[in-house]
């Protein structure tokens, strides 16, 4: 499992010096720069609007990421190593990405209004959904075409495809008042066909019944009836639990089912690397915005938290996870200082995430209160889960 905590400290007018106090406290947990560029921070309403909004967006994207690779392996059948050597970001791996992240400028400008940019990548990502939506749906519509196929071609005597089963020698040929029919039975009432199939109706042919084809459910026979009783002897014969076949026997639609069954396997191979090339190509996009609506987050939270003008040293920290907690609660006690200018404003907020209750309601739940405020620290913090991977 790899987790990285991507997080802010007050730097107090001295970078070097707030990277070195976490560096101290981490023990052999990795430490690394996460640089951003000069952001414009806007009005304090916006960005209390901005943190909202960004929190819903981070765990969407969160979720686009996993459906990404789930989707990837699923059509590949490819395992997690497999998948690990496909997928980059930028030319590099998704660690490599992160530990190494640099704002690109060329595709979210930092000159721009914090609100534009997030709309802009807001926009790439709805697209992106747009475009996965459209290709599974496409993909989902030939599967069930194959699926189709392949259950003509699979299936037992009661479904399967009778072309190739059926010679020409077994049918009635060229008459004017004759139909053959072709009937599974189950095996099981196969003495039962024999001795009933004279009498399901008037008007068939007696002694005409000779079996085809046989698997473990079912046996194939054929008989033969008069054309005007054919209507009235699939009705009895379905009534006797025996399954009138829906065929007739036709060279030309046993070519064209034959060419049909090649040309919906073909399209689902093409489609499945279209689809696959697509999903590796695009990944790199999801991860890129994903990771940047982090950084955006990081930004507008310790502007709030530690107020303006911005001096802050945003951190990357990939934790021993032996030691996470502990890790974790030594940079609480560290940072303890900063709970008295912001721990009451920010527990206010994220009791506000709280569901309401009625004013008279006696039973609080203080559990779920608790829960609530766990995961709040003196300093910023978020964390990038990159657990799509793992066994």
């Amino acid at each position: 499992m790899t987790l990285y905590w991507l997080l802010s400290v007050p730097a107090h007018g001295d970078d070097h010096a707030a990277w070195r106090d976490v560096k101290a406290r981490i023990g052999e947990s990795d430490l690394y720069d996460f640089h951003l560029p000069q952001l414009k921070i806007g009005t304090l309403d916006t960005l209390v609007q901005l943190s909202d909004e960004l929190s819903k967006l981070d765990t969407a994207y969160e979720a686009t990421t996993g459906k990404f690779i789930d989707t990837l392996r699923s059509l590949t059948q490819a395992n997690n190593e497999e998948l690990a050597s496909k997928l980059s970001v930028e030319g590099k791996t998704v660690d490599q990405y992160v530990r190494t992240f640099s704002w690109n400028n060329a595709k979210y400008r930092s000159d721009r209004p914090l609100p534009e940019i997030i709309g802009q990548i807001s926009e790439s990502m709805a697209a992106v959904d747009a475009q996965l939506k459209t290709k599974m749906t496409q993909y989902n519509a030939l599967r069930n075409s194959l699926a189709t196929v392949r259950r003509k071609q699979n299936g037992n005597l009661s479904v399967k495809s009778l072309n190739g089963i059926v010679k020409r020698s077994d049918c009635v040929a060229d008459s004017e008042y004759l139909q053959t029919l072709f009937v599974a039975v189950p095996r099981m009432l196969t003495r039962d066909w024999l001795n009933s199939y004279e009498r399901l109706s008037s008007m068939v042919v007696p002694r005409s019944s000779s079996k085809l084809a046989e698997d473990s459910e079912y046996a194939l026979f054929s008989v033969v009836v008069f054309k005007r009783v054919q209507d009235e002897f699939a009705a009895k014969a379905r009534d006797a639990r025996f399954i009138v076949r829906d065929f007739v026997y036709d060279e030309e639609a046993l070519e064209q089912d034959r060419a049909h069954a090649l040309e919906v396997v073909e399209q689902e191979e093409e489609l499945l690397d279209t689809i696959g090339e697509w999903l590796v190509g695009t990944f790199g996009d999801v991860v890129t915005a994903w990771v940047h609506i982090k950084a955006l987050r990081v930004f507008v939270e310790s502007v709030l938290r530690y107020g303006i003008p911005p001096d802050f040293v945003p951190l990357l920290v990939r934790p021993n996870m032996k030691q996470a907690s502990k890790i974790k609660q030594q940079l609480a006690d560290f940072y303890a200082y900063l709970e008295t200018s912001s721990r009451a404003s920010e527990r206010a907020k994220l009791a506000g995430k709280a569901k309401p209750r009625a004013a008279d309601d006696s039973a609080f739940d203080m559990h779920e209160f608790s829960t609530i405020l766990s995961d709040y620290t003196p300093f910023v913090l978020f964390n990038i889960p990159w657990t799509f991977l793992d066994e």
